[in-house]
């Protein structure tokens, strides 16, 4: 179980973190402008915002592991075809198609992962599920680095996304045995009200609408960091492939040990304090990173390193908190509305910096995002209940 979950969000950090990578090639090939590359972003993350409820309510009706199948295939099919677009248009059509089945797998798999988990363990549980994404992230990574060495810039970008469909092969493979567990599989409780119905009444409607809040400002202060680096770090920091992937790398190992000792902390000191230590060390680490420069590169990469730490820390506790909200019966339709939703209003994150850039500055947009963003995370936090320790039915 742990392993086949564990493929799927190393799918996930593959695929979704090629294209800040591949940024910088696929404007200079198809003749984008800044804002169109952020607009190409920001379509794939409101797209997963429907991807995300369709997913989940498709879970909580005919299984998670049935859906999980599918929207892996289909994840994997439109990858590949981002490495055939010709024009925006075709980018960002590709992009959307992939959104909607990358936004898909998040709710099925949380809501699987969490189903089996003990309580006291279900955030270092999930947290562990999570680090596969700091393992896709550097095979990303690694694909960056390797095709840019061989190829021109304006064909390496299309190798990473076309690269991109063998791990959904391996996830694919992976979870042929993985079933669902036998008391959601079967359970047909009787309801008086629809999925959405019941998640906005009375009794559940303040988890999900503070629940999407905080997901979603929560997500646009990581978009404003993990979207821009790559292009920043070329850009106004003058660096090089190599230059850019060094950084890239320490952000990676930051990442995973942000993820694997993050929900430690959160099955530790609870939801809520551990968010919001993780998401102010973010806004001050960050801020640091980008606005305090110092010419030291021991400095600098040890500052991205931690940087990565504390991204990941706080999404770490995010599959915990966002199933433990609601019953089985709405588990994936609420989880996929608080974390898919809350990531389509995030979407407009890269899009706002990409377009205040042009008079600011890139560093300068990034920053203003992420301390905003780490104000109003906090504040929704605080209005959540702790669920540290919720026994799911």
């Amino acid at each position: 179980m742990t392993w086949a979950t564990w493929s799927g969000w190393g799918l996930d950090g593959f695929t979704n973190q090629m294209f800040p990578l591949a940024l910088g090639g696929i404007i200079a090939t198809l003749g984008l402008t800044t804002a169109q590359g952020g607009l190409a972003t920001s379509s794939a993350l409101i797209a997963s915002a429907v991807g995300g409820v369709v997913g989940g309510r498709l879970a909580d009706r005919f299984g998670r592991v049935q859906v999980l199948v599918l929207v892996i295939s289909a994840y994997a099919l439109f990858t590949g075809l981002t490495a055939t677009a010709q024009n925006f248009e075709q980018l960002l059509i590709w992009r959307t198609l992939e959104g909607f089945f990358f936004g898909a797998e998040w709710p099925v798999g949380a809501a699987l992962m969490a189903e089996y988990a003990a309580p006291e363990r279900r955030g270092r549980a999930l947290a562990w599920i999570q680090s596969a994404w700091a393992v896709g992230w550097g095979a990303a990574n690694l694909a960056y680095v390797l095709s840019h060495a061989w190829l021109p810039e304006t064909v390496a970008w299309r190798v990473m996304f076309a690269v991109g469909i063998l791990p959904a092969v391996v996830a694919l493979l992976i979870r042929r045995n993985l079933r669902d567990v036998p008391t959601v599989r079967v359970r047909r409780e009787p309801r008086q009200k629809g999925a959405f119905a019941e998640l906005f009444a009375p009794g559940l409607r303040r988890y999900t609408v503070l629940g999407t809040l905080f997901g979603a400002t929560g997500l646009a202060s990581t978009y404003a960091l993990q979207t821009w680096i790559p292009l920043y770090l070329k850009e106004e920091r003058g660096l090089s492939v190599s230059g850019t992937a060094l950084y890239i790398w320490f952000m990676i190992v930051g990442n995973w040990l942000g993820y694997v000792l993050g929900g430690h902390v959160h099955d530790r000191i609870g939801r809520r304090w551990a968010f919001t230590l993780f998401y102010s060390g973010t806004a001050v680490f960050g801020f640091l990173f980008m606005a305090v420069p110092v010419q030291a590169l021991w400095y600098d990469l040890l500052l991205a390193a931690v940087v990565g730490f504390f991204v990941s820390a706080q999404a770490s506790g995010k599959g915990a908190l966002f199933t433990e909200l609601f019953p089985a019966r709405v588990r994936g339709t609420g989880a996929g509305i608080t974390y898919n939703v809350g990531r389509g209003v995030a979407a407009f994150s890269p899009a706002l910096i990409g377009w205040a850039s042009d008079g600011i500055g890139l560093g300068s947009a990034i920053v203003a995002v992420l301390l905003v963003c780490t104000v109003l995370t906090v504040l929704f936090i605080w209005l959540l209940p702790e669920t540290k320790g919720r026994v799911l039915d």
